[in-house]
């Protein structure tokens, strides 16, 4: 991918570790296109999560939109297709959406309508034994709370199991919509969802079931978020603690043994790791290596790992995974994750994937009166949504919109934003610049 900008590496007396710096008219063009794209997105996601409801304890509509001939919403995961969703896919997403929203910066401060919408999801999600729209039930026993997710859409209410993903999303999205309320007394539910996700998955389950690199990951950052916004005051600052560094243990030694593996979530916790308060210098020089190691498995550079891999493995690794999921489509998936290490690395060429990956998919994925989509004329309850390109929609077996094709752009916007208020804006000579692209 070659650069259309100037990104320069400003030394400050170490050439290895010189911090990027952008041109600075290209560097407030991306951050006043990536404001305007996250505001429209958000907004649609407040939109779209107050679909469906018919009275005060509705929560969670407008997971999915189908933009075939009956353009028919579908609002509760107990109705999803089972041939190619679940209902347990379709809560996590529904609650990755909300927390999505909770991250883009003062949206509750400046829309009354998005904070109104939050504070309804958050206080429900507190109170409610069961969550319809979701195909959720709670159970409470000796301090603890678990989330049971209906097995099968359509399927019998008693027909349930406990998913470890689900109750680290939950937790993740009471502490993050919690914090940015402003309000304390989720907190106290967060001590709860915690000891349930320590009696569903204790340590001597991590080798035993069949919980994926990518949804361990999502524990794993869920767990390092929290773990970074309560106080050592809290009652289970200890136990959270602990919990974090065994199973972050567990997953550096299975990513260490299969080089395929790969996930945005494991790139945003390593993120929110390296930027904890803390964390003594052994340990940030582990996460640093570990974050380097993801950008070198995605963009497929040499490392020195790939040395004790088969030849298979290494010559997947060299190909990289942009390679073979392509630049042109719908790239925000990964980029949530790439974004957030981009403010850890100083890595020029990868805030140079970011940037344009990103801005493409913006341009070219996001509904608005002048990018119709799939669509002749998208109904205004669309606009500011994202879609897959075909290809994806075709592995995925559907023709919809559905609601993580929006957060995921925005959070990958949100993570992109705050990544480029950490990167130095220069003013560069006119002729020089010209000089630069030239030569680029």
């Amino acid at each position: 991918m070659r650069p259309a900008f100037a990104i320069l590496l400003v030394s400050f007396g170490c050439a290895k570790d010189a911090p990027t710096a952008l041109e600075a008219v290209y560097k407030a063009r991306m951050q006043s296109l990536l404001n305007n794209s996250a505001e429209l997105a958000a907004q649609h996601l407040s939109q779209r999560l107050a679909l469906g409801s018919k009275n005060s304890d509705v929560i969670f509509g407008g997971y999915e939109h189908d933009f075939e001939a009956d353009r028919k919403w579908l609002h509760q995961c107990t109705e999803v297709v089972e041939t190619r969703d679940s209902v347990e896919n379709c809560a996590l997403r529904q609650l990755q959406a909300l927390t999505a929203m909770c991250d883009v910066d003062g949206l509750l401060d400046r829309d009354q309508v998005a904070r109104d919408l939050v504070t309804r999801h958050v206080t429900k999600l507190m109170s409610l034994q069961k969550v319809p729209s979701l195909g959720l039930s709670r159970q409470s026993a000796s301090g603890s709370k678990v989330y049971l997710h209906r097995l099968r859409p359509g399927g019998d209410e008693s027909d349930v199991d406990a998913s470890p993903t689900i109750q680290a999303s939950a937790l993740m999205t009471l502490v993050r919509c919690g914090a940015a309320l402003g309000r304390k007394d989720h907190l106290d539910e967060a001590e709860a969802f915690f000891w349930g996700l320590n009696k569903i998955y204790p340590e001597k389950f991590w080798n035993e079931t069949l919980v994926s690199f990518h949804r361990s990951s999502m524990m794993w950052e869920s767990l390092s978020d929290i773990a970074s916004l309560v106080g050592k005051e809290s009652s289970f600052h200890e136990e959270l603690q602990s919990y974090l560094n065994r199973f972050e243990g567990f997953l550096q030694k299975a990513w260490e043994d299969n080089a395929q593996y790969w996930s945005f979530s494991s790139a945003r916790a390593l993120s929110i790791r390296w930027h904890s308060k803390g964390l003594k210098k052994k340990k940030r020089t582990a996460i640093k290596k570990w974050a380097k190691e993801h950008v070198d498995r995605f963009l497929g550079r040499p490392s020195k790992q790939a040395s004790g891999l088969d030849g298979g493995d290494t010559e997947k690794m060299a190909e990289g995974i942009l390679k073979r999921i392509g630049g042109a489509g719908y790239t925000c998936g990964p980029l949530q994750g790439l974004a957030a290490l981009a403010a850890v690395l100083s890595d020029a060429e990868l805030v140079q994937v970011v940037l344009q990956l990103l801005e493409k998919d913006i341009l070219r994925f996001q509904l608005s009166e002048s990018n119709p989509g799939p669509f002749e004329e998208p109904g205004p309850e669309l606009l500011g949504a994202f879609f897959r390109d075909d290809k994806q929609l075709q592995m995925e077996r559907r023709k919809s919109l559905r609601v993580d094709d929006t957060f995921m752009c925005l959070i990958a916007m949100t993570q992109t934003l705050s990544m480029l208020e950490s990167i130095q804006g220069v003013q560069i000579d006119a002729d020089e610049l010209a000089k630069v692209k030239k030569e680029l």
